[in-house]
């Protein structure tokens, strides 16, 4: 008995889970004149405003996490190497996010700078420093996490007594160390910044959660088919760059055996 109740825990959580997705998608997919079907949602995106908010949810997703990770990972580098008693006030400071609501932040900016510089909130890029503030706790925690799991120091210092500058060095052997941290927050990063509806309906910005908003209005069963291709997309995606990322650690170590 002890031996099955732990797989039927999970077996009892997976149709937990998986039920309501099912049900999202049966209403979606189904109805009573046609049987199955996904004509609506190929039309849609025959429509070119919908196409355009999905494009922008992408770029704006890839730019987040390029533009955070560029920021978080020289800057926690730099205070674990130079400035450890640093990295305490910088965990706090990174956990704002949580404590600033999204409205309040967006409406602050706003206020403050949209009477110096009118135009600077009609880009759709002028998402992209609020998306990475609202993920910045996601990004900092997970690579902290992985340089502290790293003797860093001593790396650094066995890279330059082998003739390597601190720049090689970054790029040959701490980023190859900290690509299982990279995956992992990459992974919540686009969970969130793909997700996100507040900010770009504030700013007056059509992305793909917008457009669900939308579609919720008039079109149910097409904004619910909408959400379980999102979910669904969202799964596979995170299997890949999970098992992308292990092959890859994998590959590393068996190389650095045969060394």
């Amino acid at each position: 008995m002890k031996r099955f109740l732990p797989h039927a825990v999970l077996v009892a959580s997976l149709i937990a889970a998986c039920l309501p997705l099912i049900a999202v998608g049966a209403f979606g997919f189904f109805n009573v004149r046609d049987g199955f079907t996904i004509a609506p949602v190929l039309e849609l995106f025959a429509r070119a405003d919908a196409v355009e908010a999905v494009a922008n949810s992408a770029i704006l997703t890839v730019l987040t996490v390029v533009v955070g990770y560029a920021i978080v990972i020289p800057s926690l580098v730099w205070m674990h190497l130079r400035a450890p008693r640093v990295l305490g006030l910088a965990e706090t400071a990174s956990l704002l996010p949580y404590v600033i609501p999204a409205i309040a932040l967006v409406g602050g900016v706003n206020l403050v700078l949209r009477p110096l510089f009118p135009g600077i909130f009609v880009s759709l890029y002028s998402l992209v420093p609020f998306y990475v503030l609202m993920t910045l706790p996601f990004m900092f925690r997970t690579i902290d996490s992985g340089l502290r799991a790293l003797d860093l120091r001593t790396l650094m210092l066995a890279s330059q007594s082998l003739g390597s500058r601190s720049i090689g060095t970054f790029f040959t052997v701490v980023l190859p160390n900290l690509r299982p941290a990279i995956v992992s927050g990459s992974l919540l990063v686009v969970m969130m910044a793909s997700g996100e509806l507040v900010m770009a309906q504030l700013l007056l910005h059509q992305t793909f959660p917008t457009l669900l908003i939308e579609l919720g209005q008039s079109q149910v069963r097409l904004a619910a088919a909408l959400s379980f291709i999102s979910i669904v997309g969202s799964w596979l995606l995170m299997a890949v760059m999970v098992f992308a990322g292990r092959g890859r650690s994998a590959t590393g170590r068996a190389t650095q055996f045969t060394i």
